[in-house]
């Protein structure tokens, strides 16, 4: 079965997506187009680009720890780095362009000029991952023709509307991490980064104002993400969500990759019964007359590579 799948922003949890693909790989699934938000879109860039879920993971291990306190002379106000993934990318995906890639993939920015929702499917893919990526403040924006982009999260943690887009006559798989495991209690504002170094002197970096004002936004927008993600997935109706619950893990912190893998591929068990429904051959006759009745529009909000050229 043919689907289009939509991959959430959240940080570090984004490791979850390489059990998600894996899963519906091993299921028979055939991803036909790609769209991706922050950690959803470098995840979709790689797969897209060709590469396996052992080769992606095998990345996320050789990026090591506190890889987010490596810098780049960007030139760009940030409080944190993003040399050591950078360089990373750089060797996996090279000068790519969206044309090269095995599968359509797109990754939503936002313009800070504009205020609206940047779409970037043409020129370096490189390019358009560094960009969906970059946490406002957090890690440096990036200039993509002209336009200062950070964060696709900032306006849309998981890019439902745009999935259903590239391939309205696909099912849109969404998967989000925003999940809480069964039982957890939340700690209140828990710090979203793994420090460096000792836990004596790590303990006392917390107590700086600029970390807990960093602890503070952080946490504001993990927040405004979770709200932002709920209405987006009640007002665009992806004909299936995928929860790994991975939720309680800081957006930036020191994980263990083969348990968000695991989390990844157990939530995608979970709703094989729905994905396998979607399937039919009623559903697709139904999506199909839905598409030549009423096609989505470009939404106005979007602004994309074709319009600005």
């Amino acid at each position: 079965m043919d689907i289009s799948l939509a991959l959430g922003g959240g940080g570090i949890r984004g490791v979850a997506h390489i059990g998600v693909i894996r899963s519906l790989e091993n299921h028979g699934f055939k991803i036909k187009a790609i769209a991706g938000t922050s950690a959803g879109g470098l995840v979709g860039a790689v797969y897209a680009a060709g590469y396996s879920t052992e080769e992606i993971e095998n990345a996320v291990t050789n990026l090591g720890t506190n890889w987010v306190f490596s810098r780049n002379d960007t030139g760009r106000p940030a409080l944190l780095g993003i040399g050591t993934i950078a360089k990373q990318l750089s060797g996996i995906l090279g000068d790519r362009t969206f044309d090269e890639l095995k599968i359509p993939y797109a990754a939503t920015a936002v313009s800070l000029r504009t205020g609206k929702e940047f779409i970037l499917r043409e020129g370096k893919v490189l390019d358009a991952a560094l960009a969906t990526m970059a946490i406002p403040g957090v890690f440096p924006s990036q200039e993509i023709g002209g336009s200062v982009l950070v964060d696709g999260g900032v306006l849309d943690p998981v890019p439902i509307q745009l999935a259903r887009w590239m391939r309205p006559d696909l099912p849109v798989v969404a998967v989000v991490l925003n999940k809480y495991p069964e039982g957890y209690e939340e700690p209140e504002a828990a710090f979203p980064i793994s420090l460096p170094g000792p836990s004596s002197i790590t303990e006392r970096i917390t107590k700086l104002r600029m970390v807990q004002a960093l602890q503070i936004f952080t946490h504001s927008m993990e927040v405004t993400g979770a709200r932002l993600t709920d209405l987006g997935v009640k007002l665009y109706q992806p004909e299936v969500l995928i929860e790994p619950r991975v939720g309680h893990i800081g957006v930036l912190q020191t994980i263990d990759t083969n348990l968000l893998i695991k989390a990844g591929e157990a939530a995608t068990e979970a709703v094989l019964t729905e994905l396998q429904s979607e399937a039919r051959w009623t559903k697709r006759i139904e999506r199909a007359v839905k598409h030549r009745i009423n096609p989505d529009p470009l939404p106005d909000i979007w602004v994309t590579d074709q319009q600005k050229s």
